[in-house]
């Protein structure tokens, strides 16, 4: 069974499952069939946004919200699950992308919740992100915004998505000085394998996002070094498989095709092999396993699949296998 960990007020499984393309390129059957299993091995702890999926071919904006929605009325036991979901990076508009997006004003926010919740056939929220940070809103807007929610009981807890380090912080002081809720947990793209230090920024610049911060920014050092001197501030990693290159390495994106990550290669495959499973199992089982502890957001599109994270988020990794994890470079 999987353990839990605490984020903020909650209590939540170490291993996130995410619903993204549930409902679109993951049909409604197999969405319910991973759900009832990630359930039955104790995962509580499912991750959506209200703009999932509209970018397949048979996708829209809310279409994981609304399947979750009829799971969680078939399942009719709402309270023992944790459910995020996320606000911010919906296309104004049918057709548009990234590129124009709602954003994190207090209208957008309030208008928000309000049809995450009818979609998702629940009367609160249990994690509510900002899915991708917007400096063209004031921070004390958004985050009154999100005070208002949390008072009114309609989202439990808060968090940001694809943020840096010094936006997290200023948001986490605004609120200590106002005496508003206060974001319990960064939502941002790791894995073990690490991507060029420019990567970032090459992606940001096509992606014309606002403020420029791109979703695939991910957790850098400076990142890192914060959650290590703020442990009660969670980390939860998406995209950890980096999109399966683990188990097919013809999918490395260039941003990660780099000698560092050919050494952690070899490294991975090794404590892979001593522990008789495989390279995603060892991610999954290195993030559960640093210091902090990093919860791992995990999607699956089949049963196989599943099982395969399941049994990686419940292996148990030795400090030296760790430590040669670590300083493989």
């Amino acid at each position: 069974m999987l353990e839990t960990t605490t984020l903020g007020p909650l209590t939540v499984s170490a291993l996130s499952l995410g619903a993204m393309l549930f409902g679109t390129t993951t049909p409604e059957d197999m969405s319910r069939r991973l759900l009832d299993r990630y359930v039955d091995a104790g995962g509580n702890f499912i991750d959506t946004a209200n703009n999932y999926a509209f970018w397949p071919e048979n996708g829209r904006a809310g279409i994981s919200e609304e399947l979750l929605g009829r799971w969680l009325k078939d399942r009719g036991r709402r309270d023992d699950l944790v459910i995020a979901t996320k606000v911010g990076a919906l296309p104004n508009r049918v057709g548009a992308g990234l590129e124009n997006i709602q954003g994190l004003g207090r209208e957008a926010i309030v208008t928000s919740v309000e049809d995450s919740l009818r979609r998702l056939g629940t009367d609160y929220i249990d994690l509510y992100y900002a899915h991708i940070d917007d400096r063209t809103t004031p921070l004390e807007e958004t985050l009154a915004a999100f005070d208002t929610l949390v008072k009114s009981g309609k989202v439990r807890a808060i968090g940001c998505s694809n943020t840096s380090v010094w936006r997290i912080e200023r948001a986490r002081q605004l609120s200590r000085q106002h005496g508003w809720a206060e974001y319990v947990a960064l939502q941002q793209h790791f894995s073990y394998f690490r991507p060029r230090p420019d990567s970032d920024l090459k992606r940001n610049a096509t992606m014309g996002l606002r403020g420029g911060w791109g979703t695939e920014g991910g957790l850098r050092g400076q990142h890192l070094d914060y959650i290590r001197f703020n442990p009660e501030f969670r980390v939860v990693a998406y995209s950890p498989m980096l999109r399966g290159a683990y188990a097919k390495p013809e999918r490395l994106e260039p941003a990660y095709q780099t000698e560092d990550n050919q050494r952690r290669r070899e490294v991975l495959d090794a404590v892979a092999a001593e522990t008789g499973t495989s390279a995603n199992q060892v991610v999954l089982a290195w993030l559960l396993g640093s210091t902090p502890a990093i919860i791992p957001l995990a999607a699956a599109s089949t049963e196989a699949q599943l099982e395969e994270n399941l049994a990686g988020a419940m292996l148990k990794l030795t400090p030296e296998q760790m430590q040669r994890l670590d300083t493989a470079a």
